[in-house]
């Protein structure tokens, strides 16, 4: 069996040296491992950790995350705070813009948006290009209803400084002959549009400079019409 690498969590510290044979895991579930004298060979250089041993469970090798993470090049964090691990760049605090409550929604974001998952089906993450997406938020334009365009708007009040986002075209409806665009405003003012959007294109990010917007909207639009075109605004992290 294939073995699949993975960080090794499970109740453990970062880091942590493990000296027994078996590992407890969310605080009262103990499971039996099987420790290994693991070569650990990075881009054809052999790498040894400093503390703690990987082992193999169900068929599934587990290594030490610090370890695997700064042989990688990447440095790791844990903040215990809000039980996160940390790896390569760590970006200050954020909001998830889907997270807070919008003000109005108008045309076909009253009916067809949705938050963080499409609801049919239930459970259906957001993917642009084959790369899924957690966070954000969806709108489904019809191009046969004659409504082509959706906006969602959100009372910041001049919260925030910074919007950081990735928009694209969900896989859904990678092939559709529509393209999309996603128009970002504050205060009525123009803040970015989007080039055009097409299915099977990567999502695209973009930043923009909210300082003082008491209001932002968030326009998504079929331009041609010509078929259904599912976008998503994802990421949407607010600073």
């Amino acid at each position: 069996m294939k073995d699949k690498i993975k960080g090794l969590m499970a109740g453990l510290l970062i880091g942590s040296l493990i000296t027994g044979g078996t590992v407890f895991a969310a605080g009262t579930t103990s499971i039996k491992v099987v420790f290994e004298n693991l070569k650990y060979m990075v881009d054809g250089v052999q790498k040894k950790p400093t503390t703690g041993q990987g082992f193999i469970y169900n068929g599934t090798t587990y290594v030490p995350l610090r370890f695997a993470g700064e042989a990688l090049g990447k440095e790791v964090n844990w903040d215990g705070k809000n039980k996160t691990i940390w790896i390569g760049k760590r970006e200050g605090t954020f909001t998830y813009l889907s997270k807070l409550e919008y003000a109005r929604a108008e045309e076909q974001a009253k009916n067809y948006l949705y938050f963080d998952e499409w609801e049919n089906p239930v459970g259906l993450k957001f993917h642009v290009a084959g790369e899924q997406f957690n966070n954000g938020m969806g709108i489904i334009l019809y191009g046969w209803s004659g409504n082509n365009s959706g906006t969602l708007s959100y009372n910041l009040n001049g919260r925030y400084k910074n919007l950081n986002a990735r928009v694209g075209i969900d896989d859904y409806t990678k092939n559709s002959e529509s393209i999309g665009k996603v128009t970002i405003y504050g205060d009525g003012i123009v803040l970015h549009e989007s080039d055009e959007l097409i299915g099977g294109d990567l999502a695209r990010e973009i930043n923009v400079d909210l300082t003082g917007v008491l209001k932002l909207e968030i326009k998504f639009e079929n331009k041609n019409n010509k078929d259904q075109l599912d976008i998503v605004f994802v990421e949407p992290k607010l600073n």
